[in-house]
């Protein structure tokens, strides 16, 4: 009888001891869902904050341009350029892959320029007939420089070089075009996607809207840095999403005199700052391990008192 009794106590505080658990299992569940509800609320408020603030939406609902006309240029041209520079880049799983993309992409972008500054030095980008790689006429090499060759043409075609099947000129274009000791395959998804595309002839399009050599000197300046500054940002967003370190945490290209870097584009979050960083009250979530180590316990309560 004895220890009957002795048992029947004992089942009862093992069961008060229960109750008391779940009870606190659910208080601490409560307090949770209301410190994240609480945390959501005030992420919000930051945002819309956000867009109230830097967004300067006009009366028509476009947004405000920017004090420069070659950075609206710019910014005109990159709705199509980047796009188009992202996708390369996410195809990419490997950080060495990416980091030869990124390299390729800014040497080619270095190219460019210097291709509409040549042509610059003859006429305006823009008003020449001539594009960029064009060429008039047949291109003659001859064997020896005093060699005089007959003014009517018929011998011409002797020292013509012979027209490359369209694949050997890809493949030599795309020798041209890698730098040496880079990722080959980095390399390769830069050369088809600048060459599939339309970049060069939207960048040359858009800077044929400036006339003044300050303009065009601050449209080359802001794209090179841009171009890079955005491959950073999508750089650190692919390697986040792949678990991986990212293949470039900094720019190359020279940052332009005045030019403010965004927090985005530097890698903070600025729609979710920390309620420090706020000054408001940063809430402790709270945990729900047991502080006596009895899990299990509250696996079953949780099984028991599920809402």
């Amino acid at each position: 009888m004895k220890n009957k009794r002795k048992q029947e106590a004992l089942n009862e505080f093992k069961l008060r001891r229960l109750i008391k658990k779940a009870i606190q299992l659910k208080e601490r569940k409560r307090r949770k869902a209301e410190a994240e509800k609480l945390l959501e609320e005030k992420k919000l408020r930051t945002i819309v904050q956000h867009l109230i603030q830097e967004g300067d939406i006009d009366a028509d609902g476009e947004p405000a341009p920017y004090a420069s006309t070659a950075v609206n240029a710019l910014a005109d041209a990159f709705n199509q350029v980047l796009p188009v520079l992202k996708a390369g880049l996410r195809k990419l799983s490997r950080p060495e892959e990416r980091a030869s993309y990124r390299a390729h992409v800014l040497e080619k972008f270095t190219s460019v320029f210097q291709n509409f500054e040549g042509l610059d030095a003859n006429a305006l980008v823009g008003e020449s007939d001539v594009e960029e790689g064009e060429e008039s006429g047949l291109k003659i090499t001859l064997d020896d420089d005093d060699r005089i060759m007959p003014s009517d043409g018929k011998e011409d075609a002797r020292f013509t070089a012979k027209e490359k099947k369209p694949e050997e000129q890809l493949e030599d274009d795309f020798e041209t075009f890698k730098i040496t000791d880079e990722n080959p395959t980095g390399a390769r998804m830069a050369f088809e996607t600048i060459n599939d595309s339309n970049i060069e002839q939207v960048m040359a399009d858009k800077r044929r809207l400036l006339f003044d050599p300050e303009d065009k000197e601050e449209y080359k300046d802001y794209a090179l840095y841009n171009v890079d500054l955005w491959l950073l940002t999508y750089e650190k967003e692919l390697a986040d999403a792949l678990g991986q370190e990212p293949a470039f945490t900094e720019t190359e290209m020279q940052k332009p005199a005045g030019a403010q870097v965004s927090a985005a584009a530097a890698g903070s979050e600025p729609l979710e700052p920390s309620m420090s960083e706020e000054g408001g009250t940063a809430f402790d979530v709270p945990e729900l391990a047991d502080s006596e180590g009895e899990g299990p316990m509250e696996e079953d309560l949780e099984t028991i008192f599920m809402e």
